[in-house]
Parts: C-alpha cells; structure tokens; sequence
C-alpha cells in the first residue's frame, strides 16, 4: 500500500509541476508575444474589439490568448466566416508564433484530464475519501 501512495503522490506532483509550468508559459506568451500576434490580426474584428475595450492586465491579455487560439482552431467560427480579411489573417498566420499558443492551451487540456484520471485512480484505490 505504501508503494501506491508513493506512485499516486510521484504523479500528483508531477501533473501540478506541469500545470506551474504551463500556466508561466502562458503569462509569458501573454507578456511578451501578444501584440506580435495581435499584429498578424489586424484585420480580425474580433481581435480589435478586445484590444480596444480591455486593460492591458494579465486577465485581459489572457482573454485574448483564447480569443486568438479558438480563431485559430481546425473549424472557422461563424463569426471569422462573416469576414473573410479576418480568415486570410487567420490562414496567413505564421507557425511559429501558432505553437505558441496551441501547445500550451493542448498541456492544459491534457492537464486536466489527467487530474481527472488520477482523481479517479485515487477515489478507485481509496487513496482519496
């Protein structure tokens, strides 16, 4: 039993050490590359609009973070299909600064499956009342 606890223990420490480290990768896309990408969009009205309404905080840039990685995403939303500048903006985009913002949002949602999963685990083993 004691071997479980160490494995189970290993893992939960593991997985929040990557969620510390994703989410600093994230503040420092946020920091330093936001307005980089903002510039590839300056067709976008989306984009526009939130740079215009919002602060320039950590929340805000965040926001935008995800505004830019759902534009970027495999389907076009309806709103990017009403503006076609906005998907040549989008298909022009560079892929480099792409991987910025897909790899991290793709570790968080592995991230939380795997809290999912060792919730799971725990809750199976009795590891967690």
């Amino acid at each position: 039993m004691i071997e479980i606890k160490l494995a189970y223990a290993a893992v939960v420490i593991a997985l929040f050490t990557l969620i510390v480290i994703n989410f600093a990768v994230m503040a420092y896309v946020g920091l330093f590359k936001l307005t980089e990408m903002e510039s590839h969009l300056k067709h976008c009205d989306l984009v526009n609009a939130s740079c215009r309404g919002t602060n320039n905080g950590l929340r805000s840039r965040k926001y935008r973070l995800t505004l830019i990685s759902a534009m970027l995403s495999k389907r076009p939303s309806w709103l990017l299909l009403n503006d076609p500048l906005a998907l040549e903006d989008v298909r022009r985009f560079p892929l480099r600064l792409r991987r910025w913002i897909e790899i991290p949002y793709r570790i968080n949602a592995c991230s939380v499956i795997g809290m999912i999963v060792v919730y799971g685990w725990g809750m199976y083993t009795g590891l967690v009342r």
